[in-house]
């Protein structure tokens, strides 16, 4: 008896992806036999999984890779023969999915946008398009996966298919932290709020909000001090930071905790994001997120609570929240989205529910009618499905 065969598939997977892939194949490779297939450009290198089972495909975002990519794609899951197809990403969606219509697969086809592409903050014509391409996609799909339930009301709204689509939040396990301290601050720092930002520099991620906002008031930089964990990934455009703004670059996965644990606070002023895992990687660390209502974020902030949310198009709201910010109300806060975290985002319920919405895919049997005592019970019952 072999144990049912998953295949992950991504794109560019690095920053918030990899975390989440990670999260998920670490968890899945005790159960299953896991690979992971993914872009050999833009990705990261360290993941829970036996080196054979990291595959990759050389590719770059741009039209004339996109069959070669295709071909390779088709190559590994001739090779795998996976019982599931787990597709993440919306380039992904197309290279894998597109396959599909030429060589129909017997594997069951999970797909997750990771944010819907036809829900940015782009051109109505734009956007239309994206909603097309993933309704023709979604003929070749049988489970949609969505990590928010705004994402999911949006793509039922819009028509996207009601019995395919589920909704999975996303989660991340608690790790003990390294004894790397990455902040160096002096002693005349301490009543100085550590603000951090993690993320691309991109439009999405609204990066360009904050430096402007301390552009325009130079005076905040008198009690907030900016750090910034990240970089550019396709853009060319050249980003000014402020004076005093501190820039990391990207962080391993295995030290970012630290960042966390040292600052004081941590902003997310995305104009689009269809979960924000910053938001709850943060949360995880007992620190408090200033973010943006666009999108998820309202679903994982509680304003005044757990953080603060702001209207971008009102940049006076993020100038309050900035100028009255407390450190004693931010630990406060901060306590209160560990409290969130543990109930609703920890990777353990996250995984659970993959897990079972591959047995419900794979067995035809609903999750509801399987007596589950425990966590480990479950995935033993997944993993040992196929007889």
């Amino acid at each position: 008896m072999r144990r049912l065969r998953i295949l992950h598939i991504g794109e560019y997977v690095v920053g918030g992806m990899a975390t989440y892939l990670n999260e998920v194949v670490g968890y899945q490779r005790e159960f299953f036999d896991v690979y992971l297939l993914m872009s050999d450009y833009n990705s990261a290198s360290d993941f829970d999984l036996e080196p054979d089972h990291i595959l990759r495909y050389k590719y770059t975002r741009h039209p004339k890779y996109f069959f070669a990519a295709m071909r390779q794609i088709h190559q590994a899951i001739k090779s795998i023969q996976p019982d599931i197809i787990h597709i993440h990403s919306s380039f992904a969606g197309i290279l894998a999915r597109g396959l599909f219509f030429i060589f129909p697969q017997k594997a069951s086809v999970f797909y997750c946008s990771h944010g819907w592409a036809f829900l940015m903050d782009t051109k109505p014509l734009y956007r239309k398009g994206y909603f097309l391409i993933e309704k023709l996609m979604e003929y070749k799909t049988d489970v949609i996966v969505n990590i928010s339930k705004y994402e999911l009301e949006q793509s039922l709204r819009l028509g996207l298919s009601a019995s395919k689509s589920k909704l999975v939040y996303n989660g991340i396990r608690e790790r003990e932290a390294s004894d790397f301290i990455p902040l160096n601050k002096s002693s005349e720092e301490t009543d100085i709020i550590q603000l951090l930002f993690v993320g691309r520099y991109d439009r999405q991620k609204g990066l360009d909000i904050v430096l402007d906002m301390f552009k325009k008031h130079p005076e905040l930089q008198q009690h907030i001090r900016l750090y910034v964990i990240g970089d550019t990934v396709l853009e060319d455009k050249v980003w000014e930071f402020p004076e005093n703004i501190i820039r990391l670059g990207w962080v391993n996965n295995a030290e970012i905790d630290r960042y966390y644990q040292q600052c004081d606070a941590v902003i997310m002023p995305s104009r689009w994001e269809g979960f924000g895992l910053v938001a709850i990687e943060a949360m995880k660390n007992r620190k408090p997120v200033i973010g943006s209502s666009r999108g998820a974020l309202p679903e994982l902030i509680q304003h005044g609570e757990s953080g603060y949310i702001f209207d971008i198009e009102h940049s006076h709201e993020l100038l309050n929240i900035l100028k009255n910010l407390d450190k004693a109300e931010l630990v406060a806060m901060g306590e209160a989205g560990y409290a969130i975290y543990k109930d609703k985002f920890n990777a353990s319920r996250m995984n659970e529910e993959i897990v079972g919405l591959y047995y419900e895919a794979f067995t035809g049997a609903s999750v509801q009618e399987i007596p589950v005592t425990s966590r480990l019970e479950f995935s033993k019952r997944a993993g040992d499905a196929h007889d």
